[in-house]
């Protein structure tokens, strides 16, 4: 079925299996049965809009609202919209027994728009400053669980020692990384699986001892390699004996202007290199990209261990989700859902976690069958975070539901301007970059840094870790690319001389972002592989230079 977005006005497709899982999904209030509607809006606009409400990177220091101490929150001290600041607490303070959320409990009012009330409701709720689980000295992280020693990671599980990343899983000693698994000893690599002791590294599984090197498989002491398999002491793809290899290794390590002499021949190697036309690993009938061992995911990104989703980005064992982003350890039959554990069941939700058949709500944990109700624990028949029996409930649900209808409200996520973040400090930024003006054309909100509290740099960059003193964890840097103010801390700078590398020169922001380059956009185009002409879906967009091979070509040629 063809639509027209009613945001960007763009021709989209709503296919058979998203009609069918959308008559799937029901949730029944007694005789009473609602299914979800068909939506409005292109996928695209439905995951910005989604994903504005995520910010994953920007942390602020704010006084909490429960104690009046200093915290570290992903919100800002002025909130992005209303004229009263949220009320953030710490993770401790939030989840102790010294306030109860069912305080703020309310009626609907049937004659005003839902997502107005919502917004109240959320900017009185205590919200939680920092969002993670069982993390142990890992206090300026967020969106992790079950990390130790870690500082300024996101998206990240069962890592140890881990600094400035996003999606690391079962990491260890590893720094400035992005969707790395499984690895240790690891610095500045990006969508690696399974690898040691490796720097500047991307795409790549079972690698050791590797640098400056893309599209390795099972390869030891490599550098400046693509496309190569089971290979060892390989410089630029051609063979030497150790020695030599050891040789051309030595000149350049730790120094910061031989290193960036090697990133720039590293970029023009992985820019001429043959290219698979999607990382895709171990999968049946699934297209986008960065997808492994899954089954019936179509147009997903950044998805594993998964089966019959669509449209979802950043998904770990997620089973019968659509329209979904952040969604890690089984959440099943879920549409239009940002960042979970272990949910059912559940739609338009923001932040739910082991829970069960949740509308429209956010910061809820272990509850179910509740309608817009935010910062919940342990709840059940809640609606607007107050109490009411089973019978009350059923009746009263679906009553809200047909005044959405009305209202144009009801099948619509949570709007931009309620976002609690600005535009550039959310993870849809990331995903569709705008300007300002762009973004504030769109609806959008907009942070803007305050320049005044940027200090002077206070040392030069050395040019060799060699020269790099104990005292250098106290000094101010000035990022090169953005000027911001950025420091380096005691464990990072013990990581560099041990792997003999150069203090970097630019914040840990810009060089996420560098990252970033790495990889497509979240989009697919038809393509034909350069070799045999089949038709495959591809991220590369056709006036990308890239030459894409199909998956039987890329192996024949490379492996």
């Amino acid at each position: 079925m063809e639509r027209i977005c009613k945001r960007c006005q763009a021709h989209f497709i709503v296919h058979k299996d998203e009609e069918d899982f959308l008559q799937k999904i029901g949730f029944k209030y007694g005789k009473t049965e609602v299914h979800l509607p068909l939506p409005v809006y292109c996928p695209d606009c439905r995951c910005q809009l989604r994903t504005c409400h995520r910010n994953e990177r920007n942390m602020y220091k704010v006084r909490s609202s429960f104690s009046g101490k200093d915290i570290i929150s992903v919100y800002a001290q002025e909130q992005s919209w209303g004229d009263k600041p949220f009320k953030i607490y710490s993770q401790e303070e939030w989840r102790s027994d010294a306030w109860d959320p069912m305080e703020y409990g309310r009626n609907f009012d049937f004659t005003r728009p839902f997502f107005d009330q919502f917004a109240e409701l959320q900017q009185q709720v205590p919200r939680q400053a920092l969002i993670s689980i069982s993390n142990e000295n890992s206090g300026f992280t967020t969106g992790t669980g079950f990390c130790k020693n870690c500082y300024l990671i996101n998206s990240s599980e069962y890592c140890e020692d881990c600094y400035y990343g996003k999606l690391l899983q079962t990491c260890k000693d590893s720094v400035d990384c992005s969707y790395l698994y499984n690895s240790e000893l690891c610095y500045e690599c990006f969508s690696c699986y399974e690898c040691y002791n490796c720097q500047y590294v991307s795409f790549s599984t079972n690698c050791s001892d590797c640098m400056f090197s893309s599209n390795l498989k099972s390869c030891t002491n490599c550098c400046l390699c693509t496309n190569l398999s089971q290979k060892e002491y390989h410089f630029m793809n051609e063979p030497l004996s150790k020695e030599e290899y050891e040789k051309r290794l030595k000149d350049f390590r730790g120094s910061y202007p031989l290193t960036e002499k090697m990133r720039n021949l590293y970029r023009k190697t992985i820019g001429t290199m043959v290219r698979k036309y999607a990382n895709i690993v171990s999968c049946q009938n699934c297209t986008g990209d960065y997808v492994e061992h899954s089954k019936n995911c179509l147009d997903c990104y950044d998805v594993n261990e998964s089966e019959d989703c669509r449209y979802v980005q950043v998904g770990v064992q997620v089973k019968d989700n659509y329209d979904c982003s952040n969604m890690y350890i089984k959440p099943e039959l879920c549409y239009e859902t940002l960042g979970t554990i272990e949910v059912y069941g559940s739609a338009y939700c923001l932040f739910i976690f082991h829970s069960k058949r949740m509308l429209y709500c956010d910061f809820c944990y272990h509850s179910e069958d509740c309608f817009a109700c935010t910062g919940l624990t342990h709840k059940k028949h809640c609606i607007f975070n107050k109490q009411y029996s089973k019978e009350e409930y059923e009746a009263l649900v679906p009553k809200i539901i047909a005044h959405m209808q009305l209202t144009g409200e009801w099948g619509l996520y949570f709007p931009s301007r309620y976002a609690p973040f600005g535009y550039n400090e959310s993870l849809a930024f990331e995903y569709f970059p705008l300007s300002k003006e762009e973004a504030l054309k769109q609806g959008f909100l907009w942070r803007d840094s305050d320049a005044k509290d940027r200090k002077p740099q206070t040392a030069a960059f050395p040019d060799s870790i060699a020269d790099a003193a104990d005292s250098i964890t106290q000094e101010i840097f000035c990022c090169s690319d953005c000027s911001k103010n950025f420091r380096i801390i005691p464990q990072e700078l013990d990581f560099y001389r041990r792997q003999a590398l150069p203090i970097p020169r630019k914040c840990q922001e810009c060089r996420h972002t560098d990252r970033m380059h790495f990889r497509n956009p979240r989009r697919l185009w038809n393509r034909t592989c350069a070799k045999c002409r089949e038709a495959v879906q591809s991220t590369s967009a056709p006036d990308r230079p890239e030459t894409i091979y199909c998956e039987s070509c890329y192996i024949k040629t490379v492996y």
